[in-house]
């Protein structure tokens, strides 16, 4: 067995033990936990953050942006459904339908804020509930049939008027219609066959995701609209649960969102105590705080230059379209066993392990624990504590953080775990390792100050396909040839400002953000139809060394630009019968 054969075997082996322990009180309200009344219910210092300039999610905005988008499903079951409409009347008595079992806002919240005091206090990752969520989102073209040319016009987002097909060699995807990833190849969305309707379902339960797919399958075609595709997603199981499949732990870092919601909790918790700087900006440590309209349309969007500040300006949507988002969908195989056969190869010529080289090409070990906190070994503790594995920097020092009073007295004994230094150069974390590329946190970038980062952020709602490889000690033909990958799924409200950007600028980019060489992960590069890439490790010596990667680990094999709206807009506007 080769060096990455072995390390890719050995994934899962150990547990990462969740944090437990801490007793969350219900969440003060947000006008408490501005005002400065903590703990004795005396004023302390002046806080940094003012929950009243944030907006407000009223009952009726949260009871009509989708779940999905807000705060996210996050389900260990999900199937991603495909439909076209054959008789655009009877699809418009579907949505009406439809919209009664999409999943809102508030609904997710109030489950999800129910789970997050229920796994501090156990440390387990298990609901004592369940529950079975719908999300829905349709094309440009869906658009154009339900609504009309002008109506499409109104979306200002030109990559989501055209569709991904149209823009996929834009994107880094193969030129070559005889190159695995161009677009006349792929299982979905492939030109002139691109899906009309998205509708994902989502559970805890297998069990209840396939009672509810198949009872929408059936309500979908006595409307006359048609299944083209449908795809199934599950978390990987045991030690590998929240892991991708090159072995892992995938969605460390999600941006929070600013703003509060009618019963006086914020929308993203906020566990830094209020006087330090940083609470401004984060909520969690190293989770940047966001304005929504980043990701939900009609609602205040993130300033370039100031990252506590809104913008100003009015966002390219017509009236119907607030409260929705734009979703990018891309299905994406995985090569797992020549991702680690790569890596076994480069490790020995780099005097390294192939764990710890994978590691610093993805920017975190296997268990989520990131390479700028513990560059020599993987850290479980730290991958376990959601209040210090995301928490670091890459350009500068990174300061201690303080934990809200709250948070202390629920039991949370403070972040002690080694500290992220200064890596400006890419001695540790390389310039070109996966999570740097993606988000470059406080590195200045080619758009300038680190300000503008808050810009790209996108709100991932991904999970993987397929079964896996990783800690399998000897996998059989047939589970080597089966397909697996991610099912990437993201929303915002720039198509072409957030996913297209940090595809296009940076990941497929050898000197941007900054140099250092493309995204080993999922960077796509093709000059004249050479496709092969490069990232720059740092040796042992404090040297970089550059290594050519000549194959690509990741390729796509379907996607679609949508747009999901509100749940209003789905019933009201979408669903109505023409005038006349």
């Amino acid at each position: 067995m080769s060096g990455g054969a072995e390390a890719l075997a050995g994934l899962g082996a150990s547990p990462v033990a969740r944090l437990s322990g801490i007793t969350l009180p219900e969440p003060p309200s947000a006008e408490r936990a501005s005002s400065g009344l903590l703990g004795d219910g005396e004023p302390d210092v002046p806080t940094t953050t003012d929950a009243s300039a944030e907006p407000l999610f009223d009952a009726a905005a949260a009871s009509d942006i989708q779940g999905n988008v807000i705060p996210g499903f996050n389900k260990d079951h999900q199937r991603f459904l495909f439909f076209t409409a054959t008789d655009v009347d009877r699809a418009r008595a579907w949505l009406r339908q439809l919209a009664g079992r999409l999943s809102s806002m508030q609904e997710v919240l109030d489950f999800r804020r129910e789970f997050r005091r229920e796994r501090l206090a156990s440390g387990s990752g298990e609901p004592t509930r369940t529950a079975t969520w719908t999300a829905f989102a349709l094309s440009g073209s869906a658009v154009r049939r339900l609504l009309g040319e002008d109506a499409l016009r109104q979306m200002g987002d030109q990559a989501f008027r055209q569709g991904m097909a149209a823009r996929s060699t834009y994107l880094g995807d193969p030129a070559d219609p005889g190159v695995p990833g161009h677009r006349e190849g792929w299982r979905v969305g492939a030109p002139g066959a691109e899906p009309e309707f998205l509708v994902i379902v989502a559970s805890d339960a297998a069990a209840d995701l396939e009672d509810a797919a198949s009872d929408l399958i059936l309500e979908a075609t006595g409307h006359g609209v048609a299944l083209v595709f449908d795809q199934p997603g599950e978390n990987l199981p045991g030690n590998l649960a929240g892991h991708e499949h090159f072995g892992f732990k995938d969605g460390v870092s999600q941006p929070g969102i600013r703003g509060t919601t009618a019963d006086g909790e914020h929308v993203s918790p906020r566990y830094l105590d209020p006087r330090h700087p940083h609470s401004r900006i984060f909520g969690k440590p190293g989770q940047p705080l966001v304005w929504p309209g980043q990701f939900v349309a009609g609602w205040p969007r993130q300033s370039p230059a100031d990252p506590v500040a809104p913008d100003g300006s009015a966002d390219a949507f017509p009236a119907w379209a607030r409260n929705g988002s734009y979703l990018v969908f891309r299905r994406l195989t995985q090569d797992v066993l020549a991702f680690w056969d790569f890596v076994g190869r480069a490790a020995r010529a780099h005097g390294t392990d192939p764990v710890r080289f994978a590691s610093m090409l993805v920017g975190r070990w296997p268990s989520g624990a990131p390479v700028s906190r513990t560059a020599d070994s993987d850290d479980l503790a730290l991958a376990g504590d959601e209040f210090a594995h995301n928490h670091f920097q890459f350009d500068d020092d990174t300061r201690q953080w303080m934990p809200s009073p709250a948070l202390a007295e629920a039991g949370y004994s403070g972040d002690s775990h080694p500290r992220a230094r200064s890596d400006l150069f890419g001695q540790v974390c390389p310039l070109a390792g996966h999570i740097r590329k993606m988000n470059p946190r406080d590195g200045g970038t080619d758009f300038g100050a680190p300000a503008d980062t808050f810009l790209r952020l996108l709100l991932r709602r991904g999970i993987p396909f397929g079964p896996p490889l990783a800690g399998v000690d000897d996998p059989s033909a047939e589970l080597v040839e089966t397909e697996r990958g991610l099912l990437f799924a993201a929303y915002m409200t720039s198509i072409e400002d957030q996913f297209e950007f940090v595809v296009r600028r940076w990941a497929n980019s050898p000197v941007q953000p900054n140099v250092g060489g493309h995204d080993p992960i999922i960077g796509q590069a093709d000059v004249y139809g050479d496709r092969t890439r490069h990232v720059e490790v740092p040796t042992s010596a404090g040297e970089m060394r550059r290594v050519e990667i000549p194959s690509e680990f990741v390729t796509v094999t379907g996607g679609g630009y949508f747009f999901a709206p509100g749940i209003s807009a789905v019933r009201d506007v979408l669903g109505a019968s023409p005038p006349g």
